[in-house]
């Protein structure tokens, strides 16, 4: 049996699914301008490159195809979201840091959109990119299948049929790449002499750093969720003052060692709790 909380969401899906798929039919005579063209559209308007008469999906394939489209869209973002809020608000520093770039580049919360302006805010990026790579939305590997002719990962070979793969918070933590990969340090991300670790240093980070896979089976919503979480988190540094919670340890590992680490628990997708975090009304004093 499966538990209350898995068959809610299951019944909201199917529901969800159940009315789009109305609503696709009810629009089906008009121009297609004025249809609802969001990705269910395309793909329940997919065809059968066999036979251009079928469609590509059956009913069943679509409600599958919406779940997954559900989870990879919302849990994976939610879960850097979380991380990257328990790393700034145990780090006061660099959360004024962020507020102070958030605020000195736009006039007022609703010009946070995205564009040129907020794609400019390298603070920001920084530490969404170093909130991803220690709060893996898929902590664990991600599942290839070695094709034809075999591979050689790292020295040994691996023959065709072989099912490879590595895990990303493995990967995040690895000290002969990132040198102190317990500290959450968003500047290891800036090409800057100064501040950052230079542009060779930063090319050599990101050579191992994949938080979307990479590929053909890479994530298709990388960009959508990049814009998603800089918005939200520039939006809420704009409008709102954020601390941890006064002696809350909600998120904290259990281990001495472990306080200040966003503790995850592989499920697929991570499991986490928190962090516990408190919001002030930010009073914006313009000059």
């Amino acid at each position: 049996m499966a538990p209350p909380a898995i068959k809610m969401y299951d019944q909201f899906v199917y529901d969800s699914v159940t009315t789009r798929i109305a609503l696709q039919k009810e629009e089906s005579q008009k121009p297609e301008s004025e249809r609802r063209q969001d990705i269910f559209y395309f793909l329940a308007e997919a065809r059968d490159p066999d036979n251009p008469t079928r469609p590509a999906y059956s009913e069943a394939e679509l409600r599958a195809e919406s779940n997954i489209l559900i989870i990879a869209g919302s849990d994976t973002t939610a879960i850097s979201l979380s991380g990257t809020f328990f790393y700034l608000t145990g780090d006061p520093e660099r959360c004024d840091k962020l507020a102070q770039e958030i605020l000195s580049t736009f006039g007022s919360v609703d010009e946070i959109v995205h564009g040129p302006k907020l794609s400019g805010c390298t603070y920001l990026k920084a530490c969404i990119d170093e909130g991803m790579r220690l709060t893996p939305a898929g902590p664990s590997e991600t599942p290839r299948e070695v094709l034809t002719g075999g591979i050689v990962i790292k020295g040994d070979y691996y023959p065709a049929g072989t099912i490879v793969g590595t895990a990303a918070w493995a990967n995040a933590h690895n000290r002969d790449v990132y040198g102190d990969p317990e500290v959450f340090r968003p500047e290891r991300w800036i090409a800057d002499d100064k501040y950052g670790g230079g542009r060779e240093e930063v090319a050599r980070l990101r050579h191992n750093f994949y938080p979307f896979s990479s590929g053909p089976g890479n994530c298709v919503g990388q960009k959508v969720a990049m814009a998603e979480m800089m918005i939200i988190l520039a939006r809420t540094l704009y409008s709102f003052e954020v601390r941890r919670a006064p002696g809350s340890m909600l998120g904290c590992g259990k281990g001495f060692n472990d306080r200040d680490r966003y503790k995850l628990v592989d499920a697929f997708v991570a499991v986490r709790e928190g962090p516990e975090v408190q919001f002030r009304k930010r009073v914006v004093k313009r000059g």
